[in-house]
């Protein structure tokens, strides 16, 4: 019998004869909603559905974790965005900001009493009480993506050219907000964050302004965080590599578009210490695929050497369910070999 918590402590720290297969990104599936009872929104809203569904991969599919929350707009609700929560298989997002420019940005002095922040720190609570056994990953929201959703990606993504000093200073100002939430969260013990920096991948933001900018931020959260820390950037990565092994987390999390030869050729010439997780397709595999395909991938990506057997990206809602739990076949059948 695996002791959940321990083996994926030390795939974090050390190393361990069983990769964990754990939910670095979450994976919420309408039949585990159908299951469980547990929907959106009310998953948003309300700590039980919340640890409800956020523990159906773990009941369900044996996947060796829990992931909270479910959307990434918690921070930017308590900064004073409103928030459109949707429903069935559409995760929230912003639809009103009330700052027009980075000049605007500051943090309520009650931030972590706002809006959600209550809920999900209860969910913690649930959580750690009834599954004492099962790692818990809480999710948190990158810097440069948190201040995207308050002035617009695309304003963002402009304003970084032609006002670059003002962006420095907002920036700044977010991630002295996110330091208190990731020390609050580390206050509960879990076990990792996961900080999510969808908006600076490659595919959208010029890796030299991500190496000059983002970096410096995302140095000083690790520096901070008492948990373990992982690292997640979606899309192509491969330029920004480098730099998300050298900024201190315990883990990076890559999707299926890096070439995981290549990751692990890199950590070895920069001589890191940084776990790598992933790189399950949700689309191609988790999504579309059969079984089969979602074995062939995770046993090609434990051959690599990853060192936590995810997917790429959160799982899209409609994955056939028997496509998670054949990560966890995959990696069974792989240790038993």
């Amino acid at each position: 019998m695996i002791n959940y918590k321990e083996n994926f402590k030390n795939s974090l720290t050390s190393s361990t004869k069983i990769t964990p297969v754990a939910p670095i990104t979450t994976i919420v599936l309408m039949e585990y909603m159908e299951k469980t009872g547990a929907k959106f929104p009310e998953a948003h809203t309300d700590a039980d559905n919340m640890m409800e569904l956020a523990a159906a991969p773990y009941n369900y599919s044996g996947i060796e974790g829990i992931n909270i929350p479910f959307d990434m707009t918690i921070e930017s609700e308590a900064i004073g965005c409103k928030v459109d929560l949707r429903s069935d298989d559409q995760r929230p997002e912003v639809i009103e900001t009330p700052f027009n420019n980075p000049d605007d940005i500051s943090i309520p002095d009650d931030f972590l009493y706002n809006g959600r922040m209550p809920v999900l720190f209860d969910a913690i609570e649930k959580i750690q009480e009834k599954y004492q056994e099962v790692p818990l990953i809480v999710g948190v929201v990158g810097p440069f993506t948190l201040l995207g959703q308050l002035l617009g990606i695309e304003e963002l993504l402009k304003l970084v050219v032609t006002d670059y000093f003002e962006i420095e200073e907002a920036i700044s100002i977010v991630t002295d907000a996110l330091l208190d939430f990731t020390s609050k969260i580390d206050s509960y013990s879990v076990d990792a964050i996961c900080v999510c920096e969808p908006s600076s991948s490659s595919d959208l933001l010029n890796p030299d302004i991500f190496k000059r900018l983002v970096t410096p931020e995302l140095e000083l959260l690790s520096d901070n965080i008492q948990s373990g820390s992982i690292l997640h950037i979606c899309g192509d990565t491969t330029p920004i590599i480098p730099d998300m092994l050298r900024v201190g987390y315990d883990a990076i999390s890559i999707e299926n578009a890096v070439d995981l030869d290549y990751v692990m050729n890199k950590r070895a010439e920069l001589n890191s210490n940084t776990k790598i997780c992933g790189n399950i397709s949700t689309n191609k595999a988790l999504l579309l695929g059969s079984m089969d395909d979602v074995i062939n991938e995770s046993v090609n990506a434990l051959e690599k050497g990853v060192d936590i057997l995810c997917s790429s990206c959160s799982v899209p809602p409609h994955s056939p369910e028997e496509n998670v739990h054949a990560m966890i076949t995959a990696r069974d059948e792989y240790i038993s070999k």
